[in-house]
């Protein structure tokens, strides 16, 4: 039975890679990528270090906001892992908070937040009530508009949790950023539920964590982790976990493509060239009941001389419905180490 779940998870190693090698514009595009957001690093790091994120708001940065990042910074606003408003981080320290239209509608549909700030002074008046709202909200959104689809807020606590210095839940676990700032890391592929993988180019998916986990050295891989709310039969942990290893498989062939290294680098990795071989983690993160599966722990699947390693963390559902909060029992994750 083991042998097949392999051999399953080998298939979709295969059709990644059938899929990417058939359609290569995405090498170009992500050198690209690479290449103008690699000098701006120190810029993005400067405007963000110079103002305060006033919790439990959080500041994310995309890919098109990190290449045009030279004379200001785009920053989203989110809000457990959703858009609440744009913030535009200035040299001089002057930011300026904006609501769109769109934004606001969602904001009131989702929050019953019906604040619409434009060009506003991040230190002003209006911009400070803003942030109060958000800081005395309690709970999820809106029970109408939330439907049990709680990855958003999962994926924003654990990337707080990730992030921490002490007292953290997993040791030696941190997500990649960018200049300091949470970089949602986009794929040119889609991979979702039961669906077959997907070229989807400029449309692509994206990967819910991206991280190190290690410490430090040879002994720290990066690591691709699909999140889930639910665990279910309808989508049981083995079905996700084929989703990880399609996002794995493209980082995979992104860090052997011309711009390799300079994504290496990007990732949080020193070094003039990518290790050889190459050692990937692939990772499921779900919610923990009667459903989880156990029987991929750290089985590997090779590429050419490469390997992406399988994982699993899975949290305590209760405590993160009742507390808002991530608790990990030990013995439910492969990856970190359970405080």
């Amino acid at each position: 039975m083991k042998e097949v779940t392999k051999n399953k998870f080998m298939q979709v190693i295969e059709e990644t890679r059938w899929r990417l090698k058939k359609n290569s514009e995405w090498r170009e595009r992500y050198a690209g990528y690479a290449k103008e957001i690699r000098p701006n690093i120190p810029f993005i790091r400067s405007v963000r270090s110079s103002f305060r994120e006033w919790s439990p708001l959080r500041v994310y940065l995309n890919v098109t906001s990190a290449k045009k990042a030279r004379n200001f910074v785009n920053f989203e606003l989110r809000y457990l892992g959703q858009t609440v408003a744009n913030l535009k981080g200035y040299k001089d320290k002057k930011h300026k908070l904006s609501i769109t239209k769109k934004l606001r509608k969602t904001n009131q549909r989702d929050f019953d937040c019906e604040i619409c700030l434009s060009s506003a002074d991040w230190d002003g008046k209006d911009a400070a009530e803003f942030r109060r709202f958000f800081r005395n909200r309690k709970g999820a959104r809106k029970a109408d508009a939330n439907k049990r689809n709680e990855e958003h807020r999962i994926q924003s606590l654990l990337l707080t949790e990730f992030s921490k210095t002490k007292n953290k839940e997993l040791q030696y676990i941190k997500p990649v950023t960018i200049g300091r700032v949470r970089f949602p890391m986009p794929t040119p592929i889609s991979a979702s539920k039961h669906e077959p993988v997907k070229y989807s180019g400029i449309h692509g998916g994206g990967i819910d964590i991206l991280a190190r986990t290690g410490t430090g050295g040879k002994a720290t891989h990066l690591c691709i982790m699909e999140l889930k709310d639910e665990n279910t039969k309808r989508e049981p942990p083995k079905e996700v976990v084929k989703q990880a290893i399609a996002y794995a498989t493209f980082i995979r062939e992104l860090l052997h493509s011309d711009a390799g290294v300079k994504w290496w680098n990007l990732f949080g990795f020193r070094g003039e060239r990518v290790p050889e071989p190459l050692e990937l983690y692939a990772a499921i993160v779900m919610p923990s009941n009667k459903n989880n599966d156990i029987t991929f722990q750290n089985m590997e699947l090779s590429i050419e001389n490469d390997t992406i390693k399988l994982h699993y963390i899975y949290f305590d559902d209760e405590y993160f419905i009742k507390e808002n909060k991530i608790r990990i029992k030990p013995g439910d994750a492969t990856i970190g180490v359970v405080a």
